[in-house]
């Protein structure tokens, strides 16, 4: 899945519409650009459809991270509790504030488990981030709740999940923040390009000055004019991807409705096999990117994916996956039983994810394209009924 499969002619018009008009950054030149601003249009955009006050592009969905952190105020030494199975921006995000990743347990959802977190809480613990993987949300009712009751902010990675729901809320606008990711590989696309989602203006205020060189924004005078509010990075969009987030946007209602019918299809052609779907909390909110299967065993995780290879469409066994497993990260292994800016990180040793990989070894997964043909849909009913024969 990736959202260039989308791409079209309106991309191409997007895009020229910028070159021709000579205007690339997204700040200043007001006199000339006539009124538009493609990465406002975007921000307003993804503000509309999460239903929150705010929005705020940046440069890819692990800037968003960071300057969300940074935002809330992040200090060396503080303490984010996580997930182990999520993509390494997010430890990497807390890594960069020079704070310290603190892992809970997942449960089958393969979303943080809220029952593994509350015994992590300390005085040093300055937010919780859940993350939204493969598709569908974690239980946000109980996040919310962790965090109101220990005074803990929550935010949000719906990198992957941008579109998806939860109990009717967009995943990304129910913490005090939430981030989206627009990478290459994502379901929808500019490139690179993130967006945070916020109802807190004086957080949206912070992060906007933090994401562009401490600059106070503002239409009344030119770049260069504007006042200064500390310190920050670049992190900018640019008008290019802002223009190719507006189209993206537009797309979204029916990319979902083509993914969720893909994937209802397969699970409806197989639930008569004795295969266990993946649980999840919100099944009407699910963005229909993964089909995920629960096995009974390793043993069986592994006969399954042996079968469903041999009749002709490999899937993923999850806690092998090098990309979104924290097990299987040897930079956090190296980080682990230090002292951080006065703070001691755990150990991130393999057997300290037991809990979590006796779930992840048994989770067999596909990927669904936005476009699938029958053949290929086909093929892959095929093998999960094999794969299903094979382990059960």
């Amino acid at each position: 899945m990736a959202g260039t499969e989308i791409f079209s002619s309106e991309e191409i018009k997007a895009v020229a519409d910028v070159i021709e008009r000579k205007m690339i950054h997204r700040y200043g030149s007001h006199d000339v650009r006539n009124g538009q601003y493609r990465v406002d249009e975007f921000e307003s955009k993804a503000s509309r459809i999460a239903g929150t006050k705010f929005a705020l592009g940046v440069s890819s969905g692990t800037a968003a991270l960071i300057t969300a952190l940074k935002g809330i105020g992040v200090q060396p030494g503080d303490e984010i509790i996580t997930t182990p199975f999520t993509f390494i921006a997010t430890i990497e995000a807390i890594v960069a504030c020079d704070a310290v990743p603190i892992l809970g347990n997942i449960d089958e959802t393969l979303s943080l488990d809220p029952g593994s977190i509350e015994k992590l809480i300390t005085a040093k613990t300055k937010a919780i981030i859940p993350v939204h993987m493969f598709g569908v949300s974690a239980d946000m009712d109980k996040f919310l709740e962790i965090g109101k009751k220990h005074n803990i902010p929550v935010i949000e990675d719906a990198c992957e999940v941008v579109g998806g729901t939860y109990k009717g809320h967009c995943l990304g606008s129910m913490g005090i923040c939430g981030t989206w990711s627009f990478d290459p590989n994502k379901m929808l696309t500019v490139g690179e390009g993130g967006m945070i989602l916020t109802n807190d203006e004086d957080l949206y205020r912070r992060m906007e000055y933090y994401h562009d060189h401490g600059h106070v924004h503002s239409k009344e005078h030119d770049r260069g004019a504007d006042e200064k509010c500390g310190f920050g990075v670049n992190y900018r969009l640019s008008e290019i991807q802002g223009a190719l987030g507006i189209v993206a946007l537009n797309k979204m209602p029916s990319v979902l409705k083509k993914l969720r019918e893909t994937k209802k299809e397969i699970l409806d052609s197989v639930a008569d096999t004795g295969i266990r779907p993946r649980p999840i909390n919100d099944r009407d909110g699910d963005t229909a990117t993964h089909v995920i299967f629960l096995l009974p065993s390793p043993e069986a995780a592994k006969k399954f994916q042996k079968a469903a290879g041999e009749a002709g469409c490999g899937c993923g066994i999850i806690a092998e996956n090098a990309w979104h497993y924290a097990k299987n990260w040897k930079a956090l292994e190296e980080i682990g039983e230090i002292d951080f800016f006065g703070t001691k990180t755990p150990s991130y040793m393999p057997d300290t994810m037991a809990e979590s990989d006796a779930i992840l070894s048994r989770a067999v997964m596909f990927g669904l394209n936005i476009n699938m043909d029958r053949q290929t849909i086909d093929k892959m009913i095929n093998a999960i009924r094999h794969g299903a024969k094979a382990a059960l």
